[in-house]
């Protein structure tokens, strides 16, 4: 087998092996921002409620909007 053969082969494993270990990092920070968010979510059932129901409810659906948006930036 050439030479370049063997580099192109070499390469093309180290591109599929770098496209997997990309979803397993993807897939780790997915599962760190659900575990987050379920926490959050823990917090705020166990909270009395501030301002009126519907009021707190969208207060909190920011809260975790803007955690999910900085998590997906980072």
């Amino acid at each position: 087998m050439h030479p370049y053969s063997l580099v192109l082969a070499a390469m093309e494993m180290l591109q599929r092996e770098n496209a997997e270990l990309r979803k397993q990092i993807e897939n780790m920070k997915l599962q760190n921002i659900s575990a987050a968010v379920a926490n959050l979510i823990d917090e705020w059932l166990n909270t009395p409620y501030q301002g009126d129901e519907r009021q707190d409810i969208e207060m909190f659906a920011k809260e975790i909007s803007k955690y999910i948006r900085s998590q997906l930036k980072a």
